[in-house]
């Protein structure tokens, strides 16, 4: 009885040895040039220059088997969206140019890793986008707050601190109705899918 309470207290520890944890926080941002745009409101497409900036913080969990890792993480992200539009464009003032957002963001992560201190990784992330704030108001009616979207990247971990470099991708577009008045149906502005890069610092416990 005592060899296999003193094997199972030793399989039970091997087990959670492999576990780590901690928290994360870092920047995000993308800048992109000669971006289309779709504008229901004027009936136009113009080239317009997207710049999104934010930063996140969050916490993971991280299970080793061997050089191989799948990291599951949960982070909130707050991004400011700011779209310059063509001098020339008429009626401005009825479109959306600048917003702000909120995210939740649940990457799972599978990891290979290098001499001990260098990974890479890729996985899936499920978004749930929270509210959208346009000067004073909340704009909720988004077309589909869930999305799904990639996560991949390279890690350097010294000690118990890690900076990773990553891309996030999403798979759809998402649009955002804004009306300047009830009788005004059309879409103010289309946010397409497309790329953010982020920067960020985790610490282990």
């Amino acid at each position: 009885m005592k060899k296999i309470f003193l094997i199972l207290l030793l399989v039970q520890t091997n087990i959670f040895s492999q576990f780590e944890y901690g928290i994360k926080a870092g920047l995000n941002f993308n800048n992109n040039l000669n971006i289309k745009a779709n504008i229901e409101s004027l009936d136009e497409v113009v080239n317009i220059f997207e710049s999104r900036n934010g930063f996140h913080v969050g916490g993971f969990l991280k299970l080793n088997i061997g050089k191989i890792y799948i990291r599951p993480e949960f982070t909130y992200s707050k991004i400011n969206n700011s779209y310059d539009l063509p001098i020339t464009l008429s009626q401005q003032e009825n479109i959306i140019s600048d917003f702000k957002q909120s995210k939740i963001d649940f990457p799972v992560l599978i990891g290979y890793k290098f001499f001990n201190m260098i990974n890479l990784f890729a996985g899936p992330r499920f978004e749930y986008i929270g509210k959208v704030n346009f000067n004073d108001l909340n704009i909720d009616d988004l077309e589909d707050k869930f999305k799904t979207g990639l996560h991949y990247g390279l890690g350097f971990k010294l000690g118990k601190i890690e900076l990773d470099l990553r891309v996030e991708r999403g798979f759809n577009k998402n649009e955002i109705n804004f009306m300047k008045n009830d009788a005004e149906l059309n879409n103010q502005f289309i946010s397409t899918k497309g790329k953010m890069y982020l920067v960020g610092f985790s610490y282990y416990f």
